[in-house]
């Protein structure tokens, strides 16, 4: 205990009354030395008599005893300012508060996109056939898309003939509490007239339908509207490459070849070793090779561009590819041959 109290550098303990004193060397006890007869008053007990010795403390001991009344004093500084308790009950971190996310919770409301497309178009189709010698046909394939309770008639005056060949189904427009409007494009044939003087027109509609998600499945709420069709926008073409005239001029003859053989269903005979390059069917001829320019560049792979004139279907019809040509050589000879070809893109 006196070592503690040194270290918080406390005054020394005073001895009780009736304890005996222990000296620094050797706890020696002393006893009170009455005086000799003739020698007068008892003299003061000094600490030299009592055997009491001053010790001068080492300077590693004293740098000891600082040290840790240092340590001492802030541990319980630290203890005040944390508090025991935080010590002996560990206070535990509340959990990570998950963030909402919104668009999350708006998904939930949303309409499958997959199956609302196909049910628009499918009663797109529907919606835009009509023939007035037989109404009930369209009022039946109406009736298994739509909600139940809607009349299938859809505001159709039971007048006319028309027809549709294609529908497109396009974006899905999502309003909220699992509703919808899905665009949808059409593509109809109107017939007029009767006798020689029957007419048929054809022409885009652009058609949007309301649809939700029903018990079990997307169902139509209602009349779709017919609404306008995209008109043309403006687009600006990136500068045309340089040309390689010199490499055009020795290669046209084995482009034109190629586009013969590839009309009549032998290009693997016509195309480079390895080439995959799908047949165009029957019914296609070459009229002619108008134009042939080749990138400039350098390589054994090059790219050129092809105006080409088809005959098909009684008619002629020019188109614009992209050809790559890559150097197959074969012993000490070389040559270019036709390894792939696309659509040109402008």
């Amino acid at each position: 205990m006196s070592a503690l109290r040194k270290m918080l550098n406390l005054p020394p303990k005073e001895p009780k009354g009736g304890e005996e004193e222990n000296t620094v060397a050797g706890d020696v006890s002393v006893e009170t030395t009455l005086p000799e007869p003739g020698q007068g008053r008892t003299p003061s007990r000094a600490p030299a008599a009592l055997g009491w010795a001053e010790e001068e403390e080492s300077s590693g001991r004293s740098a000891v005893r600082r040290a840790g009344r240092v340590a001492i004093w802030l541990v319980i500084g630290l203890a005040a300012f944390t508090g025991v308790r935080t010590w002996i009950f560990p206070v535990t971190p509340p959990a990570p508060v998950e963030q909402a996310d919104p668009q999350a919770e708006a998904r939930k409301n949303n309409v499958p996109e997959a199956e609302a497309q196909q049910v628009a178009a499918r009663f797109a189709r529907s919606y835009m056939t009509w023939n007035a010698a037989d109404p009930d046909a369209r009022a039946k394939e109406l009736e298994a898309d739509l909600a139940k309770g809607i009349d299938p008639k859809l505001g159709w005056n039971g007048a006319g003939v028309q027809l549709v060949a294609q529908t497109i189904p396009g974006t899905v427009t999502q309003v909220g509490g699992k509703r919808a409007r899905v665009r949808v494009d059409v593509r109809v044939s109107v017939v007029t007239g009767s006798g020689k003087s029957q007419r048929t027109t054809t022409s885009w509609r652009g058609l949007e339908v309301p649809v939700a998600q029903g018990k079990g499945r997307v169902v139509v709420t209602g009349e779709p509207a017919i609404v306008g069709m995209p008109t043309a926008a403006e687009y600006k073409a990136p500068d045309a490459p340089e040309a390689d005239s010199q490499l055009a001029g020795l290669t046209r003859e084995t482009v034109a070849d190629f586009l013969k053989s590839w009309a009549a269903g032998e290009a693997d005979q016509a195309a480079a070793p390895g080439a995959d390059i799908q047949p165009l069917g029957s019914g296609l001829t070459l009229d002619s090779l108008d134009t042939w320019v080749v990138d400039a560049g350098g390589g054994d792979k090059r790219a050129g561009t092809a105006t080409v004139r088809w005959k098909l279907g009684g008619a002629q019809i020019q188109q614009t590819y992209q050809i790559t040509l890559t150097k197959v050589s074969a012993s000490s000879a070389s040559r270019w041959q036709v390894e792939a070809v696309t659509a040109k893109t402008a």
